[in-house]
């Protein structure tokens, strides 16, 4: 004889007890029947309940438990989970573990499910992704958001300058403006990409808002963009390149628009600030990838242009670096070649010319 709870008893009574005909119920009767439901839910779905996930966080073991759990659960119990957790997601991704449940739990939801997740958490998402737990859901949001309803609720917390800029500067924020970047289509964020340009010359010298501005470009797939950053680069040059993080923004552009109109113009202004920056620190690392992607005749123009004298007497440790990099050996006849000759300035000595 089959055994039965006494909580499964009532319940069983209630479901007997209700009547059939649904186009009969009253509002009341439909109230009960919604109450018996989720009564039903709690009992086939009762360790995703909220108390027992709440109870569950302090312990990791638990929280992969549910996690296992949670990657093999059909939609009702998908279904049962997001309603549950309503109104303690923000609680649950602070959560040293319980972020990693609720991360899961989006990637397993649907499209309704994950714009009820952000509804609620919205308005404080470029304050909760500064937070190194929260972060993560947040990023998982972004990754899985697929929708103009869920791309407008993620924007809008952002469309703020001075929560955007913290956000971008933050070691943890940087990677959800990138996330934003990847995942949300440019023209869905126009607002975004006015308030990012607008202090772009600021996060190009931090160490993270690098990361978000070399991504920013690299997903812009817009002339006008390009237009615009090149003006940037162009009007700030030679600050941009001995800036220790901003160095990297030309580098990183140097490679994108290899053979392009803006790249052939960058390559310029390189070529003609070169002796300067072969001898500060970070813009000689400029120096150093600008003679891997030019051709030997580039090479030979650049090599023309160089004073060996100044270079030599005034031993930068820089500037000594880039001319090994440009082919010379300071063990050769025991001083560089180029010192003893003119010709091999002139190019005309091709004895000389074998050791570029």
């Amino acid at each position: 004889m089959q055994k039965y709870s006494l909580e499964e008893k009532e319940l069983n009574e209630r479901i007997y007890n209700e009547p059939n005909n649904q186009h009969n119920l009253n509002p009341k009767s439909e109230i009960e029947s919604a109450q018996i439901q989720n009564d039903i839910n709690k009992l086939f779905f009762p360790i995703f309940s909220r108390r027992v996930i709440c109870d569950s966080l302090p312990s990791q073991a638990k929280i992969i438990y549910l996690q296992k759990e949670l990657r093999v659960a059909n939609s009702d119990a998908i279904e049962f989970i997001v309603k549950e957790l309503k109104g303690y997601y923000r609680e649950i991704t602070f959560d040293k573990n319980g972020n990693y449940f609720i991360s899961d739990l989006i990637k397993v939801c649907e499209q309704k499910h994950r714009i009820q997740i952000l509804e609620e958490l919205s308005s404080t998402l470029s304050e909760d992704c500064l937070n190194c737990f929260a972060t993560h859901p947040i990023q998982t949001l972004i990754d899985r958001s697929s929708s103009e309803t869920e791309y407008k609720y993620i924007l809008m917390s952002f469309n703020d300058y001075n929560k955007f800029l913290t956000a971008s500067l933050d070691p943890n924020g940087c990677y959800t403006i990138k996330k934003i970047i990847e995942r949300i289509p440019n023209r869905f964020r126009s607002e975004f990409n006015y308030i990012f340009f607008s202090f772009i010359g600021f996060t190009s010298k931090t160490k993270f808002g690098i990361i978000t501005v070399k991504k920013f470009i690299a997903c812009s797939k817009s002339d006008t963009i390009n237009s615009l950053v090149m003006n940037f680069v162009r009007n700030n040059f030679m600050d941009l390149a001995v800036n220790q993080y901003a160095n990297y923004l030309i580098q990183f552009l140097l490679e994108l628009w290899n053979n392009t109109t803006e790249g052939n113009e960058l390559k310029e202004m390189i070529f003609k600030n070169f002796q300067a920056m072969s001898e500060k620190k970070f813009s000689s690392f400029i120096c150093e990838l600008f003679i891997k992607i030019i051709s030997e005749e580039e090479k030979i123009e650049l090599i023309k242009t160089l004073d060996f004298d100044y270079m030599l007497k005034s031993n930068n440790k820089h500037s000594m670096k880039i001319l090994k990099y440009l082919g010379f050996d300071q063990n050769h006849n025991k001083q560089f070649p180029f010192s003893l000759n003119n010709d091999f300035v002139n190019g005309n000595n091709k004895d000389l010319m074998k050791v570029i």
